[in-house]
């Protein structure tokens, strides 16, 4: 009932025009989940004491391994609000009672900090902390949700995902993965790069449209997991165009016909791509740190690449470009996997509404996240964002309309456990509009 009155209260937002508070005025926040060991206290006090050029409220459970050197304290108010200010700039408050009524206490505050980083202690599942920041109106119009971020230890990673639960629970850290948009692979310095490839692969074939952000000693530039607005699919989009294609109805796989390339195409979550110099255009995808080195020349590349991290195109002066996918697949021992899939055309509101209530009503529980842009008919140029974890859904209008040239495609992404990709499908394209 909950995940129904959800979607009808949101069609009714459509069809009455309501008028929210932009993202742009609203404060991002980031939601900080990671297994035991991975340092996410390393990093909340990377951000606390050692860098200077983020402002950010950072909010805990409990203060918890956060040493707070009392020298750093320039109001001595923890006692009375449980919020400390750092000479950095930055704010600690820890969370001993309600988190809706800590973020109405910062609200006061909004202007001092730039972003909030908001650490889940223990906690695998950030639903209740999305279902916060969605029931309350008060909050709804002073913040939003950025990013999920997970951290894993690169070391001990794949301990953890293989780690077979008793009676079929569900694996913590392979869950802590897919909800993520981000993640970070901390403490690469401590495997080998066969290893930390190895990582990465395993990574995403649980949520292949996560970014990875590799890490040493939990130090980031900041940059890289504030205000990125990723918990949005339509600025993922926006950033890789391709990241569904090999989910789309349009496309099909299709082996590189280059007899001189030797190149194992099996990319991380990203197409591999050939420069066509004869029309000059780039279709290589630069991702990550080294996204400024230079391209390798075709005659060396011998070896495997993931995308994650670098740079690689081949130059081929007359032939067409193809590209081969990766094909996506679950993780072997959760059966946790993410489908993509986009359908040129729009949306008839009441049967999308239909499906994905009976689809919460059946697999709530097994659906960690859902995201989509969706094109609605008799909706002129709305563009509709649409984000789920669970049956937890936000579904409203884009700050961007559809371009009067631009085609109007409705895109999905579900992340979750035991998804039937071909069910998903059938039910999505059920939903189109005729022309």
């Amino acid at each position: 009932e909950n995940s129904l009155s959800c979607i009808m209260a949101a069609q009714a937002e459509m069809e009455d025009d309501l008028i929210e508070v932009p993202d742009s005025e609203k404060t991002p926040v980031t939601i900080v989940t990671g297994f035991l060991g991975s340092g996410k206290t390393t990093l909340v006090n990377y951000i606390l004491k050692s860098q200077n050029e983020w402002r950010i409220c950072v909010i805990e459970n409990e203060f918890g391994e956060v040493n707070i050197d009392e020298g750093l304290v320039s109001e001595n108010i923890a006692a009375k609000e449980d919020i400390v200010s750092m000479d950095n700039g930055c704010i600690c408050c820890s969370v001993r009672g309600d988190l809706v009524r800590t973020l109405n206490t910062l609200i006061s505050r909004r202007r001092d900090f730039q972003a909030i980083l908001l650490e889940t202690t223990g906690l695998a599942d950030p639903a209740p902390i999305i279902t916060t920041f969605n029931s309350d109106a008060t909050i709804q119009d002073n913040y939003r949700i950025d990013s999920i971020v997970t951290l894993v230890d690169c070391k001990h990673v794949q301990q953890h995902l293989h780690e077979v639960k008793p009676d079929d629970a569900v694996n913590e850290a392979v869950q802590q993965v897919a909800f993520a948009d981000r993640i970070m692979l901390n403490k690469i310095d401590l495997v080998s790069p066969t290893e930390l490839q190895e990582v990465k692969d395993e990574i995403l074939s649980i949520n292949h449209t996560a970014t990875l952000v590799e890490t040493q000693r939990s130090v980031v530039d900041l940059g890289q997991i504030l205000n990125q607005n990723a918990f949005n699919l339509e600025h993922t989009l926006e950033l890789d165009p391709d990241i569904l294609i090999d989910d789309s109805e349009e496309e099909e796989e299709a082996e590189c016909n280059d007899a001189a390339c030797t190149e194992d195409h099996s990319h991380g979550a990203h197409a591999h791509g050939h420069e066509n110099v004869a029309n000059g255009h780039d279709h290589g995808h630069a991702h990550g740190e080294n996204a400024d080195k230079e391209t390798p020349p075709a005659e060396n590349c011998t070896e495997e690449h993931d995308h994650s991290g670098h740079e690689h195109g081949h130059q081929h002066s007359t032939e067409p470009k193809k590209k081969r996918r990766r094909k996506k697949k679950k993780h072997d021992l959760s059966q946790v996997s993410s489908v993509g899939m986009k359908f040129p055309g729009s949306m008839q509101v009441d049967k999308f509404n239909m499906f994905m209530s009976t689809l919460l009503q059946a697999k709530a529980a097994d659906l960690y996240r859902s995201k989509g842009v969706l094109s609605f008919k008799g909706q002129g140029n709305t563009k509709f964002v649409f984000q789920g974890v669970h049956e937890n859904i936000n579904f409203g209008p884009s700050s961007k309309p559809w371009g009067d040239d631009e085609e109007r495609v409705s895109t999905m992404v579900f992340i979750g456990r035991n998804l039937n990709k071909e069910e998903l499908k059938a039910g999505l394209k059920a939903c189109l509009a005729a022309e």
